[in-house]
């Protein structure tokens, strides 16, 4: 029987990226976007079940009770692996959160690697250090319970670890520990693909570095702005790319309000354009367009690119590819280059 994993994590992308490492032909990978979600999620027997938690923001005790509310509708004894995804700087509530799930997993031995090693993020003398990390940070401070603290540098330490470990421990870790945890269970990589064309890009994020790709684009993209995350614009028939980005209209709106007008505008947007994949840029954003799609899960079919899980819906229209991406991440061409990719599977 193939194995079965479970994933907890504090957010919407760290849920996606920890769990697409498991993507393989044949292999269900589902996200269940809130606690809330769970029980349907699980209903469609995914092979591996991730979950969102959003609790990265909140207090320490609501956070452990987000994590116990995720579990109660399932039994640890149906799964094989359970990890905890955490942040890789140990941002949040990991304390909590581990603790919660080491109660219902009945695990003993913890083993915490927040090591990304092609990010250049290591484990050496019980600290995370590299890239992205100003100081050294002690990973066991940041649990209340004991957990093993490997030193790992490499992906083939992480490959060591997981295939030598003698029992199966709750294991506490990023990207790197979860694609360490796929390839000990054979998948080697997640396919390759594209998007399916039309791609929609509805970018709500001010950060410079997606703002750079947006202005990237082909020419022959329909662009529409959302000021304040609102437009009165017409979107293009079927069949047409466009992008669609907010802007600031002057308002002085807070992040969360413009975030749900936007939200509304991709939605109904989407009714008219009907794309085949809908691109969308910034955190806020993703959220509250899955929302307003009334999106509860994900299923992971592939990684578009490293760090953009590439996910699918279904729609009035047919199959939506759907890909999140954060502000900051990506070289100035990367939306450029999928876009003018799409369709090509």
């Amino acid at each position: 029987m193939r194995a079965k994993v479970l994933i907890i994590a504090d957010d919407l992308t760290g849920a996606l990226d920890s769990a697409v490492g498991f993507a393989a032909p044949g292999r269900r990978v589902m996200v269940a976007r809130s606690p809330e979600d769970v029980a349907e999620t699980w209903a469609t027997r995914p092979d591996v079940l991730a979950v969102n938690t959003s609790s990265r923001e909140i207090s320490a005790e609501a956070a452990a009770a987000r994590v116990t509310h995720a579990l109660e509708a399932l039994s640890p004894d149906d799964f094989d692996v359970v990890m905890k995804k955490v942040d890789s700087r140990l941002k949040g509530n990991p304390a909590a959160e581990t603790a919660a799930l080491a109660r219902w997993a009945g695990r003993a031995r913890q083993v915490a690697c927040p090591a990304i090693p092609e990010m250049d993020r290591r484990v050496e003398g019980g600290a995370l250090v590299g890239a992205g990390v100003a100081d050294p940070i002690p990973v066991a401070s940041r649990f209340d319970d004991p957990v093993e603290v490997p030193e790992i540098g490499s992906d083939a330490e992480l490959d060591r670890l997981v295939t030598d470990a003698p029992d199966s421990p709750l294991w506490i870790g990023a990207r790197g520990l979860s694609f360490a945890l796929a390839r000990q269970l054979g998948v080697t990589a997640p396919p390759d693909t594209g998007l399916a064309a039309p791609v929609m890009i509805a970018n709500g994020s001010r950060d410079p570095v997606t703002l750079a790709q947006i202005a990237a684009l082909p020419d022959s993209l329909t662009r529409i702005e959302a000021p304040d995350g609102t437009t009165s614009d017409t979107p293009p028939a079927p069949g047409q790319p466009l992008v669609l980005t907010i802007t600031d209209g002057g308002g002085a709106l807070p992040g969360a309000e413009a975030a749900r007008r936007f939200a509304e505008t991709i939605a109904r947007t989407t009714q008219t354009a009907r794309p085949g994949a809908l691109v969308i840029c910034g955190g806020e954003s993703a959220q509250a367009a899955l929302d307003r799609l009334s999106v509860t899960s994900l299923q992971i079919i592939a990684e578009l690119r490293p760090g953009l899980p590439l996910c699918r819906i279904d729609t009035a229209w047919g199959p939506v590819d759907i890909v999140t991406k954060s502000g900051g991440f990506g070289a100035p061409g990367l939306l450029a280059e999928i876009v003018t990719t799409a369709g090509t599977r």
